[in-house]
């Protein structure tokens, strides 16, 4: 093969798992959206091209009622077995999954694909629930935005397939990606086919937005991690669906369950049953099928551990054997993050700290009783929000230590939107579910929203107003903080919690060309034959050419120091705010590190001017640190009524 004209490379095929009413609220949309000068449209005329594992396409959230019709520009099709089932919102369904009888149409098979579409670019739906919860009228974060489904996956994602449907959709005209796909972990870029496949979006002007994994909260789990792709992790949000248990001494844990019985009110309270106290079985721990079937669970309410199985598995484990409500607590890695899922019984998902009260009150009682009450959707009672998901896979990258991974947060945790099946005999589909999967597709209809507001900005300016105008405080004022509840560090939440509404007028922006990217791959170590297989294109990394990560010009800061370490890189940025307008830098320096910024003023006459700067890292000799990491920002404040405040985190390892 390698003697064809053409090839450019070849590798054995893997598999890629997929990451998987009230976020535009939560996000400030849709209802403050116009005040952004009415400039967004609610993602009028953008194209987002889902990578999934197709879609529902007659589900309400896909209707075209109110919808313009595709831009002059799209070239695609609707392959849904000759049927009109296409419109002016689900513009084209294709599929590239391979089967038995050839390739498979791109209707839904996993569930995921409708769901991520939904929130990225969802018509509103009013009435969306799930059980009754979660109660409200449902919209995408671009509503307006046209949605194309590229089917890669059914049960798995195989790579082959993943790069097909990128380089399908590139081809038909969409002006962004949004891919909740993603490695086991990750690889050099040049091997990584999301990768190769984003590369050659961004050469196109096609921003693309990834999920970042769902392996936390352990560092450098971070996938999807190239700098010309928004990785996106996830946070929580201020609504959780209420189930509470009451123990017998009066203690009251609250806990969440989508499923919220109305008839279940026993007489007095249950006993309580802990396999994993009277089995040494791991399986019965955490409530396998078929390891509770020699023990008395018949009547009680059963105390599963969280492990890795699916909490609604456990709930039919503890359902087939006659028990009566089930517990299930997070091991300490998880903390606070409790997920509200379509359980079979009554059952409430309560924290680890909750669980240790739990154990305690086992320990304290011989004939231990609770039960369960349901205060249904309850909004701004819950931890403290935005919080980190436990699952949230971290930084810092393992592919590039100059680049800061993740890049920003967006809600991920107990998200609704649409399904493909009902779950609880309503009309209409919809589901709550979690995961890295769902946080990337609400970055992908901020970028619609940006990109319909800025039709002519190139895919890193976009990430670069979405980066610079995060938010790192809570609600209630205080750091955004991690499962644990203390602060996050930027390995977990990157820049920060999207803020819709600022990043649609940020400004200055971070500007690279797809081109600039050829010395920062280079100064990676890769091989001329490496960088090809990414650009597509004859290369020279000599010497000269090759420059750190840190030096692109990334809207971060990410470095590692060593002992008398002095690091200087430089910045260019644009003008996009207002004509005659200056800015003055203002350093928070990480504990242990010199920043000196040149000039500390910057100027522009004209909309688009350009102007740089350079920034100087030393490492301070005798100052005791923490901890190995040092973080801080840099920060441009207009002068003048117009308030822009342009954000750089910086992220430091020391060694």
């Amino acid at each position: 093969m390698e003697q064809k004209e053409g090839f450019i490379s070849a590798r054995v095929q893997r598999s890629f798992p997929l990451h998987t009413t009230f976020t535009p609220k939560f996000l400030g949309l849709p209802q403050n959206i116009l005040r952004a000068g009415n400039a967004s449209n609610y993602g009028e005329g953008v194209i987002i091209g889902m990578i999934d594992s197709g879609i529902k396409y007659d589900h309400p959230s896909f209707s075209d009622k109110g919808m313009p019709p595709p831009p002059a520009r799209w070239r695609g099709r609707c392959d849904f077995n000759g049927k009109q089932t296409c419109n002016n919102k689900l513009i084209g369904a294709r599929s590239f999954v391979s089967t038995a009888r050839g390739i498979d149409l791109p209707w839904e098979e996993a569930y995921h694909g409708s769901h991520t579409s939904g929130i990225a670019a969802g018509c509103p739906v009013e009435g969306a629930n799930v059980f009754g919860q979660a109660n409200g009228t449902a919209t995408g974060i671009a509503p307006r935005a046209h949605v194309a489904m590229y089917k890669a996956c059914a049960v798995s994602c195989y790579d082959g397939d993943l790069l097909a449907a990128i380089d399908a959709a590139i081809d038909d005209g969409v002006d962004l990606l949004s891919i909740s796909i993603g490695p086991e972990s990750p690889f050099p870029f040049y091997y990584d086919v999301i990768a190769l496949g984003a590369f050659r979006a961004i050469q196109k002007g096609i921003f693309v937005s990834c999920s970042a994994g769902n392996d936390g909260p352990y560092p450098s789990t971070v996938t999807n991690d190239a700098p010309w792709i928004l990785t996106v992790g996830a946070s929580t949000i201020d609504r959780e669906i209420r189930a509470t248990v009451k123990l017998g001494n009066n203690v009251e844990l609250h806990g969440q369950s989508l499923f919220q019985p109305k008839d279940f009110h026993p007489r007095q309270p249950l006993p309580i049953v802990h396999p994993a106290a009277i089995s040494n079985n791991e399986s019965a721990a955490v409530c396998e099928k078929g390891s509770l079937k020699n023990i008395d669970v018949k009547g009680k309410i059963v105390i599963c551990h969280m492990g890795q199985l699916r909490i609604e598995d456990k709930g039919k484990e503890v359902k087939d054997n006659g028990g009566a409500a089930m517990i299930v607590f997070n091991e300490q890695d998880d903390g606070y993050t409790t997920l509200a899922t379509a359980n079979v019984l009554p059952a409430s998902h309560i924290s680890y700290k909750d669980g240790l009260v739990l154990k305690n009150y086992l320990i304290s009682t011989q004939s231990p009783t609770a039960t369960i009450s349901f205060q249904g959707t309850l909004i701004g009672k819950s931890q403290p929000a935005p919080q980190m998901a436990s699952f949230s896979s971290r930084g810092p990258s393992t592919q590039s230590r100059g680049i800061l991974k993740p890049d920003i947060v967006g809600p991920g945790l107990n998200i609704l939107s649409a399904w493909g099946v009902s779950i609880d005999e309503a009309t209409n589909p919809f589901n709550v579910i979690s995961g890295t999967s769902m946080s990337c597709p609400h970055l992908s209809g901020v970028a619609a929203l940006i990109k319909s507001a800025h039709p002519d900005w190139s895919p890193a300016a976009i990430k670069s107003a979405i980066l610079t105008t995060a938010y790192t405080a809570d609600l209630n004022g205080n750091p955004i903080s991690t499962e644990q509840n203390v602060s996050a560090t930027v390995f977990d939440r990157g820049s920060g919690h999207v803020h819709t509404l600022r990043a649609l007028n940020p400004g200055l922006v971070y500007d690279i060309e797809p081109d600039d990217y050829i010395p920062y791959l280079c100064g990676l170590g890769y091989s001329e034959q490496q960088v090809r297989y990414i650009v597509q294109r004859k290369v020279n990394c000599s010497t000269p050419t090759l420059i750190p990560g840190a030096q692109l010009n990334y809207p971060t800061f990410s470095m590692v120091l060593g002992a008398g370490d002095q690091m200087t890189y430089t910045r260019t940025v644009t003008n996009v705010g207002r004509p005659f307008s200056t800015y003055i830098s203002k350093v928070l320096s990480p504990q242990g590190v010199a920043v000196k910024v040149m000039p500390s003023v910057i100027r522009f006459k004209d909309l688009n001017d350009k102007a740089s700067y350079t920034v100087t890292f030393t490492r301070l000799e005798n100052v005791t640190r923490s901890s190995i990491i040092g973080q801080g920002s840099l920060v441009w404040n207009s002068i003048g009524d117009d308030g822009y405040k342009v954000v750089s985190t910086i992220a430091v390892v020391f060694v």
